[in-house]
């Protein structure tokens, strides 16, 4: 015997109603089947075509119906549904065609396309904002869930879009003639995302505010991987929860403990379940936990009010559902500064950071190591260090709050001058206290692109800490990593080579080696050989860095994504142009998937692949990884920090490829400023801007303004790298064409042969 088949389907499937040609049944609830239609006339278009079950046209069904129809009608939002039609057929069952939404409900999108923890509360704040359209248009969804939204994809971006307005509610007007939807007494909705006061079936006292509690039910399950309610309790049970002023839900760190399958969410979310749990317990718990208040006058007001609560805390802001004490304050403000943080080890986020606590947990943690090796008077030095050390940054922190700098804005820069000159003339009788916050402050004035600051803290808190600790202190050792780092990054690359090396030996003689430390040693060393020229050398330190690494249990990320986009300009300066995308395209994974898209690292990475398709010939996708690279370092770097000028610089070569020379000068000429005015004289990375620079007047028949940087590029290369290195190639190369167009053919021969002979040497 065959197997039954639904009514509707073959009632309707394959039928004509008006314009409207039925394909197939694509949905059904309680009152309606809803169909995938090809419109015939005026236009051709798949659609979908809602319409009223068949024998159960009771007059409150028929309401419901119509006033799912207008409520859709009002609004005009890309989250919601449109309607684009409505009728009735031959035997008067209702119906209204809307666009037809190809997606997978919200949920089930993000875990198959293993959204990060970013990705999903961005996705999110777009389904709030299309909430926020509905509440203005005067309707209350009421029944917000993950299967009434359905995510599509347009133009290769995640798009919510809400359906289902079923069970709609009207604030202000009517949405249908007919009697009242629902009446007293009988709750609506879904019970795991239905809000208290929906449960307790005062249908005529809902507002707003119950769709806000939906929304954080949604918003709880995405990041956590569950609802609030424990479903398998029966529903009398849930509805008591519910219902009870007494209780209250888990958190979602705390839910997080009671999942058997936590593994699995955690992996759909791309991190592990210590990472999950890290990132759910700070802000984004209070925000959640505000928009499931039982009492709806503690819930946000409006859709929009926890939306703009979410892109504060994804802007490291501080967010309205959370005290702003003094010190939470101060760890938005520093945390903000997004190049700080990525260009820092442990000391120096634990500064930046802002909190005390933080501060703290290194000291001790270093006091604990040091006590098991250690006598008691070291122990009790170690204590009286992290006093003085804590002291001084809680007094330090102080100018954030806006009491005690009169509401005026502090900037890092400001924090730090402030903290310079405090640790000069306030510590100068504690010299290891005072040395520790030199270095510490030192790495940060890199990480905002001022060397010179810098440099001379590093110095300073390096000549204290070999005069009071000893030239081989294992303090001493990573001083000299982190000046040689800022070293290689300012182009005072001899010194920076010199001051590795000498930290890579104190640590590699340790009685206790680190592995932690000697990785970044290696990696420090290895790009300083790559800054060289010298990748040759660079490599078997890059490809230890990477061994040593992997093999440490839970292996610090940040650390790992730079090791391997410095194995891949090694790669890529040796010609392996698939090898080097290789390391470049895994470096840029980790860095989204573990920081973020506002990442300055990430940044970083889609240069280099950037550079890759430029030399493959793809402009096009070159120009988009160049011009999102800069983008990050925008939003996150200081106005004038130089790594904006090696984005601007491949942004105007990529100009000049594509015959925009006028866009490709002022770029280029924005990037030298950029880079002149932080880097050493010397820096190769200059050498590259004039060289594009002069290509640009080159190719305009500007010769008397190329020619000097050509030559000045040359030099520079000749200094640093070497007479004979490869680099010199293209400059030459360049060069010569120039020659070549201005007619001087024999200096342009004499060039070319001094390129040949690079080529033999």
């Amino acid at each position: 015997m065959a197997e039954p088949q639904d009514p509707a389907r073959d009632l309707m499937e394959g039928r004509v109603i008006g314009p409207y040609h039925i394909v197939q049944i694509i949905g059904e609830g309680g009152m309606g089947v809803v169909y995938a239609a090809e419109q015939l006339d005026p236009v051709r278009r798949r659609v979908a075509l809602k319409m009223m079950k068949p024998g159960i046209g009771s007059r409150d069904v028929v309401a419901r119906f119509e006033g799912e129809r207008h409520a859709l009608a009002v609004m005009d939002h890309p989250g919601i549904a449109r309607v684009l039609d409505a009728g009735a057929t031959d035997d008067g069952r209702p119906y209204f065609v809307m666009e037809l939404v190809r997606g997978i409900r919200i949920d089930e999108y993000c875990d198959r396309s293993r959204l990060t923890h970013r990705e999903r509360i961005e996705l999110f704040i777009q389904l709030c904002q299309a909430v926020q359209h509905a509440h203005q248009k005067g309707v209350i969804h009421r029944d917000l869930k993950p299967s009434n939204v359905l995510v599509t994809e347009q133009d290769g971006r995640a798009v919510p879009k809400i359906i289902d307005f079923g069970i709609a509610k009207a604030t202000g007007w009517q949405l249908s003639d007919a009697p009242a939807i629902t009446g007293v007494g009988v709750p609506v909705g879904t019970l795991a995302y239905m809000s208290p006061e929906q449960a307790e079936a005062s249908d005529l006292d809902v507002d707003t505010r119950a769709d806000i509690y939906s929304l954080g039910v949604i918003l709880y399950e995405l990041l956590s991987g569950a609802v609030p309610l424990d479903a398998r309790r029966g529903v009398p049970a849930l509805l008591a929860e519910l219902v009870s002023r007494d209780s209250t839900f888990p958190t979602p760190t705390q839910q997080l403990d009671t999942l058997p399958n936590l593994e699995r969410v955690a992996t759909s979310r791309g991190v592990s379940p210590e990472s999950l749990r890290r990132m759910l317990s700070g802000d984004v718990q209070w925000v959640v936990m505000k928009a499931l208040e039982k009492d709806r006058a503690r819930r946000y007001e409006t859709a929009s009010e926890l939306a703009l609560d979410l892109q504060r805390y994804l802007d490291d802001e501080p967010v309205l559902a959370r005290a702003p004490s003094a010190a939470y304050r101060l760890g938005k403000l520093v945390r903000r500064h997004r190049a700080v943080a990525a260009a820092l080890g442990v000391a120096a986020v634990a500064l930046i950071g802002g909190t005390v606590a933080a501060t703290l947990g290194m000291i001790r943690a270093r006091a604990a190591r040091e006590a098991a090796v250690a006598s008691q008077i070291q122990a009790a030095t170690e204590a009286r260090t992290a006093k003085q050390v804590t002291d001084f940054l809680v007094d330090l922190f102080e100018v954030s709050d806006p009491d005690a700098s009169r509401g005026t804005t502090v900037t890092a820069r400001e924090i730090l001058d402030r903290g310079a000159r405090r640790v000069e003339e306030e510590l100068a009788d504690d010299p290891v206290v005072q040395a520790r916050l030199m270095t510490t402050m030192g790495s940060v004035y890199a990480g905002l692109g001022l060397y010179d600051d810098a440099l001379d803290l590093l110095k300073r808190g390096l000549a204290l800490q070999e005069a009071n600790l000893g030239p081989d202190d294992a303090d001493v050792a990573e001083s000299l990593r982190q000046l040689g780092a800022v070293q290689q990054q300012r182009g005072d690359l001899a010194a920076s080579e010199e001051n590795l090396r000498r930290a890579l030996a104190i640590m590699d003689t340790a009685p206790q080696p680190d592995s932690t430390k000697i990785a970044r040693a290696l990696l420090g060393l290895g790009g300083t050989l790559l800054s060289r020229g010298k990748s040759d050398e660079a490599e078997p330190l890059l490809r230890r860095a990477l061994d040593i690494q992997e093999r440490i249990p839970g292996s610090d990320q940040a650390t790992l994504a730079v090791i391997l986009q410095d194995l891949g300009a090694a790669a890529y300066y040796k010609g392996a142009l698939p090898e080097a995308a290789q390391f470049w395209s895994r470096s840029v994974s980790i860095r989204e998937r573990q920081f973020g898209e506002d990442y300055p690292g990430l940044a970083t990475g889609l240069n280099n692949l950037g550079a890759v398709y430029f030399m493959e010939g793809h402009y096009d996708q070159a120009l988009e990884a160049y011009q999102r690279a800069e983008g990050i370092w925008k939003r996150t770097l200081e106005p004038d920090h130089p790594r904006l000028g090696s984005a601007l610089t491949n942004i105007g070569e990529t100009y000049l490829a594509l015959g925009r020379h006028e866009e490709a000068e002022s770029l280029l000429v924005e990037a030298l400023r950029l880079k002149q005015r932080a880097l050493s004289p010397d820096e190769p990375g200059i050498a590259t801007t004039l060289r594009v620079l002069a290509d640009v007047y080159r190719d305009e028949g500007r010769y008397r303004e190329a020619e000097p940087r050509y030559l000045r590029a040359i030099q520079i290369l000749e200094e640093v790298l070497g007479p004979r290195h490869r680099r010199l190639g293209e400059v030459l190369d360049a060069y010569a064409k120039m020659l070549r167009a201005e007619g001087r053919n024999d200096e342009a021969a004499r060039v070319e042969t001094r390129r040949a002979d690079l080529e033999g040497g």
